[in-house]
Order: C-alpha cells, then structure tokens, then sequence
C-alpha cells in the first residue's frame, strides 16, 4: 500500500515546495485533518471512496537539502484506531537518486515488527536521527542487505542523496479486519521547524469539538457501557474510543462534530426509552439486542 500513495505525495510536495529561506509549511492530504492543532490522519478502505484510503502531511522549507542534512526528524503519535502495521504510521523521505526519485521509510512503531502500538496514549517517537534501531528502509534505493537498517547504515547508503520531499503517513487499513486506521499526530520536528503543536485555542471555524473531545463528551453522557455497544467492535468493546475518534475524524469541522454529539446522544436516549417499554424476563435477551442495534444505528 505505501508504494500506491508515492504519486499522492509527490504532488502534494509539489504544492508547497518553496526556498529554503521561506517559513516552512505542513499540507495535509488525503483523509488528513487538523483540528485543535492536532493531525488527525485516517485510513478507511471500508468504503467506496478512494480519497480517504490514505492520508499524511507533506512538509516543505525546512532547510533539508541532502539526506545527511537531517539533524532532527521526531513526532508523538496516538494511535485511536487499531495498531500500528504494514508500514503505517511513517516518516517518507524522497530523495534523488541517479535512477530517478526514490522514497526512504522511517517507520514509528516498536521495533523489529513496527506492531504493538498502545491504543490512546501519546508516543514520543524521540529523535529518530542517529537511532541506532533498525527503524529505516532503503530498499527502494538498494537492494540486498537487512531490509530494516539503523540510521548509521542509511546514512551510508543514501547520505549524499538530494532529498525532494519529506511526509509522513498513515495508510495501513488494508491489515486490520474493519479496514480502518487511525493516528492523531503532534509535535513533528524536522531540524529547527516544528509542525503541529497541539494549540488549546478556540477553534475559528465557529466553535465545536475535535474527534477526541467529541468522543470524550460522548462517553460521559452515554455512559461508558453504552459507548462501547455503540462504537466498540471487538469482543469487550474495548476499542470504542479509537473508532469514536475514527468516525468524528471524517467530518469536516469542529461544530459538524459538535452536532454530531448532540444528536447522537438525543437518539441514544430514544433507544433507552425503547429498552424500558418491554417488560418480562422471556423479551429481556432480544430486547438488549434491540438496544444495541439502535445505538449502532445513532453512530
């Protein structure tokens, strides 16, 4: 799948390459959002779109010139939906090579597997610049060899390269069973540039909520075991919040998310007066099945 976005990328870096000398820049694209200062990069191949199978930031006018020229290269991650997998969260670092543009990888999750993210806990991925973990991939530039190297070894092989664009992505809904992944992103450092800093301040699109309040706020007034009947896919719902965050992600603006909430937490309380009109122990099993499939219907 991350070989399928190369052409994406591509053209976003295009959008904003700009001269050393200007301020640098972060565009999102794909399904990415910002809100609240923070990225929110989703995944989704459940539907038939294709805009929002993957998503991921181009940065321009860091002052990068050569891959050597890469002092600094961290961010923190949060993954809300599913794992880390196939690849998926990722720094991409193109570079010119004498055979045409190819892409390096760096990729954020727990070394050898890049699988095992926590789910709703903010990772420092630390300075990934002098890693001595077997964190990048060269195979587009070489083959032959480990296929995962430490900085040291793609320093060697790729070090002179001119780099042309850095991104980072998320595009890994492909490896999980409901086809969805979901990364919030904040604090990505390439050398003295920092992007996405998780600002508290209002949000200017006419106030609202971004994915993980609006989630938060909606687990609070459905009660904890309400919210996973209605978000939770797995056995115990335990991954509610991360497909909360996935769904209020895809819309457009704080205040849509704020309505959302309000409606939803409406139509979760016509399902409870629903639950209580059926009276008798015999109807209390097809009735609480009832009664999830309401909520399901809310979200």
């Amino acid at each position: 799948m991350r070989r399928l976005i190369i052409v994406a990328v591509v053209a976003a870096i295009a959008a904003v390459a700009a001269p050393a000398a200007f301020a640098a820049t972060a565009t999102p694209f794909g399904g990415a959002t910002v809100s609240g200062g923070i990225l929110t990069l989703v995944s989704d191949t459940s539907d038939t779109g294709a805009t929002n199978d993957a998503s991921g930031a181009a940065f321009a006018g860091t002052g990068v010139t050569t891959f050597s020229s890469i002092s600094t290269l961290q961010t923190e991650f949060d993954v809300t939906d599913d794992d880390c997998r196939a690849g998926s969260p990722r720094f991409q670092i193109r570079v010119q090579t004498p055979a045409g543009e190819k892409n390096v990888f760096v990729y954020l999750g727990p070394t050898p597997s890049f699988t095992g993210c926590s789910q709703n806990v903010w990772i420092a991925s630390g300075n990934l610049i002098g890693s001595t973990e077997p964190r990048f991939e060269t195979a587009q530039v070489v083959s032959g060899g480990p296929l995962y190297k430490t900085y040291a070894e793609a320093l060697a092989l790729v070090g002179s390269y001119q780099v042309t664009g850095i991104s980072l992505v998320v595009d890994s809904s492909f490896a999980f069973t409901d086809k969805e992944q979901t990364v919030r992103i904040r604090n990505v450092k390439i050398n003295a540039s920092t992007f996405y800093t998780g600002t508290t301040a209002p949000p200017t699109n006419g106030g609202g909520l971004n994915p993980a309040q609006a989630c938060k706020k909606l687990r609070s007034e459905l009660g904890a075991a309400a919210f996973r009947v209605a978000y939770g896919t797995n056995a115990n719902g335990a991954n509610a919040f991360g497909k909360c965050v996935s769904a209020m992600a895809r819309m457009k603006t704080d205040l849509a998310r704020s309505t959302a909430v309000e409606r939803i937490d409406t139509a979760a309380e016509r399902c409870a007066k629903a639950k209580t009109t059926t009276k008798g122990k015999g109807k209390a099993k097809g009735h609480a099945t009832q009664y999830a499939v309401c909520l399901k219907r809310t979200v």
